[in-house]
């Protein structure tokens, strides 16, 4: 799998920042962590070049330094994220995705951060010339700027972004044990090490958002300062330092749109950009199962947990209260038909279950959002969990069921279209009943034995089923052993990524292709004469170019679906290693 991850890699950094970056982030993806030197020699590029493409990508957070003593020096490390790689093809989705919840100003700076990399929203207005709007676009820029920060869809660069988690432990370790007055013994570093996780997980769980001004940090209940009046008539905020006495010349708190720190500096969040389009994924698949409006009730569930959601690694959210749930649907809701409750005779002489009135159709939404609740509680997939009966209840997302539910039906799907319903069948029988024998199989499969052994034995090859070995005597003889036939996940997920990455890649390769050939037509039609109108391209040039335009989207929309398969098979899975 690793070639076609490279070739992918290369062949994406080669396209969005040219073939200098590309030799440098090849060689760091196949070497690994190298110092300046052996990139500069391993290369064969000038210093000066080198340096400018290990700034680029620096700059898109691409990649990642530290320092290490060799010797009597300390050298430079640099190291490549493959991760943040592969996600340059899942701009697009991206970018739908902050259109569709933040509007066309939060879009416009997203794209300027990300096509800029590493920007300060002073920069980021200076490049939409943010001086020639007018006050109601000016104010609708800056709600859109808050809103991005406050919602982490951006998030405020700090000295140890640029450093790997591995080196930073490193790091932090080395401390601890300098510290240490003897030579450390095993218990002192189990101690520093627990120490260190500790504090890496409360950074994590921490829900105050860096790069935002005058805001409440260690305010229990959230939102700007409060001001009061004091005993002796003087005001005090209420706020991240409870207690103080405001100056009598001191400007009351500012509004959201001026809480950004113009100053500070800005990266894509793109783990919690993941995040949300696992969100979308969930909802889209229990409204398919279910119904639009089982994917709403869902929806409006996933809407309340994303601000203690950092990250895809959660493997549960926080609970929800039912009433909270209820409260917070769309006004538009509408669930009278979503429910069968004419059998229900407790709903049927519920106060207000006839009524037309307001109070009645709200008392009706909360009775089939409770419902549907209900139904989402009892699928079979455990996926929305009840957590507390009291009241109304809470409810939980198992992220991790959810994950895996998405990766499983991926997973069928691909089998589906690689190999036919035939093949699907077996492979849902095995992952239902666990390990089966060839006979077995065939019953569950309802499929003679033959065909079903031949079935199995080319799934093998893929990768997509496995078999284990129960001896019957102690010499363990091939004649006299079991065979039992089973699937096996992470083989499975690296069997769909391989087919996956070879995919991308033989589109990238065929996309590159069509368009070298192509290349006369193509700088023919960007002339100024043609743009501006004063030329004409002939009939066949303008059928050869909208066809090539045709096929292009077609092969970006193929990379763009192959692009999601990996999302659902590997970067929404909690606890899945790096690529």
């Amino acid at each position: 799998m690793f070639t076609q991850l490279e070739s992918v890699c290369r062949r994406l950094v080669r396209e969005h920042y040219g073939p200098i970056v590309e030799s440098v982030a090849g060689l760091l993806i196949e070497k690994g962590r190298l110092p300046l030197g052996q990139i500069v020699a391993q290369t064969e590029l000038p210093a000066l070049s080198v340096r400018q493409a290990l700034a680029v990508l620096i700059q898109h957070s691409h990649v990642t330094h530290a320092q290490s003593k060799e010797g009597s020096r300390m050298m430079t490390f640099y190291s490549i994220s493959i991760r943040n790689i592969l996600r340059l093809q899942r701009s697009g989705l991206y970018m739908a995705l902050v259109e569709e919840r933040m509007g066309k100003y939060g879009l416009a700076v997203f794209q300027t951060i990300m096509l800029n990399g590493c920007m300060s929203i002073s920069s980021v207005r200076e490049a939409l010339n943010y001086s020639k709007l007018n006050s109601t676009e000016k104010q609708k820029l800056a709600v859109a700027v808050a809103k991005l920060v406050r919602e982490r869809f951006i998030t405020a660069i700090q000295p140890i972004d640029t450093v790997t988690k591995i080196d930073r432990f490193i790091q932090a370790e080395a401390h601890e044990i300098d510290k240490l007055k003897s030579v450390p013994t095993p218990k002192d570093l189990l101690n520093i090490r627990r120490k260190i996780k500790e504090q890496d997980e409360s950074e994590y769980t921490s829900t105050e958002v860096v790069g935002m001004k005058r805001q409440a940090a260690g305010s229990e209940y959230g939102g700007p300062p409060k001001v009061l009046i004091g005993p002796d008539g003087q005001p005090i905020v209420l706020g991240g330092n409870f207690g103080n006495v405001m100056d009598s010349n001191e400007q009351p708190p500012q509004k959201d749109e001026d809480l950004v720190d113009d100053k500070q500096c800005f990266r894509i969040y793109y783990d919690r950009l993941d995040v949300f389009l696992r969100n979308k994924q969930i909802v889209n698949h229990f409204a398919a199962k279910y119904s639009e409006e089982a994917g709403i009730v869902l929806k409006t569930i996933l809407r309340l947990t994303e601000p203690h959601t950092k990250t895809c690694k959660d493997k549960i959210s926080e609970p929800v209260a039912a009433q909270q749930i209820i409260q917070n649907l769309p006004p538009d809701t509408h669930l009278d038909h979503a429910v069968d409750m004419s059998s229900d005779r407790f709903f049927r002489e519920a106060p207000g279950a006839t009524d037309d009135s307001s109070a009645g159709r709200r008392a009706t939404l909360g009775k089939m959002a409770f419902a549907l609740l209900d139904v989402l509680r009892r699928d079979s997939s455990e996926v929305v969990v009840k957590v507390d009966e009291r009241g109304s209840g809470q409810f939980r997302i198992n992220f991790e069921r959810a994950a895996n539910i998405l990766r499983d039906e991926c997973l069928d799907l691909l089998v589906l279209n690689k190999f036919g319903s035939t093949y699907a069948r077996i492979v849902r029988a095995l992952r239902d009943k666990q390990k089966l024998d060839e006979k077995m199989v065939s019953q569950f499969a309802m499929m003679p034995m033959a065909k079903c052994r031949e079935r199995l034995h080319e799934m093998a090859l893929a990768g997509f089923v496995d078999t284990v070995e129960i001896p019957r005597t102690a010499d363990r003889n091939p004649s006299r052993m079991a065979y039992l036939w089973y699937v096996n996940p992470s083989k499975q997920v690296s069997a769909a990524l391989r087919g996956c990455l070879q995919g991308t890649c033989n589109i990238m390769q065929r996309r590159e292709k069509q368009l070298a050939a192509r290349a006369p037509l193509i700088a023919k039609s960007q002339r100024q004469d043609i743009v501006a109108g004063t030329s004409q391209l002939s009939l066949s040039e303008q059928n050869a170019l909208s066809a090539l335009l045709r096929h292009k989207q077609q092969m970006d929309a193929a990379i763009v679906r192959l692009d999601s398969m990996l999302l659902l098979l590997h970067d929404i899975v909690p606890g899945s290693t790096a690529l």
